[in-house]
């Protein structure tokens, strides 16, 4: 039993490897390769990967009711800078707007 669960332990920590890799990697097709992204991103990856670790470690000791609570205040607290990762990647360029009909004095 020992063995399995530093199994996970590690699954975690990969997991959290190829997410943070797949954020680097997205953000740098999209050309938005920026300091606020990525720290956004590996706020929003640390907090999903310690929700999970939280309801792993809250399972083995049979206490259900903290795994709900680490999925309503940590899965939750997760959502916010995901939201911000995912607007800053997504903003489109703003258009200028030329509107012939009125003049500027």
């Amino acid at each position: 039993m020992k063995i399995a669960n530093d199994f996970v332990w590690m699954f975690f920590g990969m997991l959290m490897l190829f997410i943070q890799f797949g954020i680097w990697q997205y953000s740098k097709s999209k050309a938005k390769n920026t300091i606020p992204i990525q720290l956004c991103g590996f706020l929003t990856n640390f907090l999903f990967i310690f929700t999970l670790a939280w309801a792993y470690a809250s399972l083995l000791e049979h206490e259900y009711q903290a795994v709900s609570m680490g999925f309503v205040f940590f899965g939750g607290a997760t959502l916010i800078p995901g939201i911000i990762t995912y607007r800053l990647l997504n903003r489109s360029e703003k258009k200028s707007k030329n509107n012939s009909a009125t003049t500027s004095v």
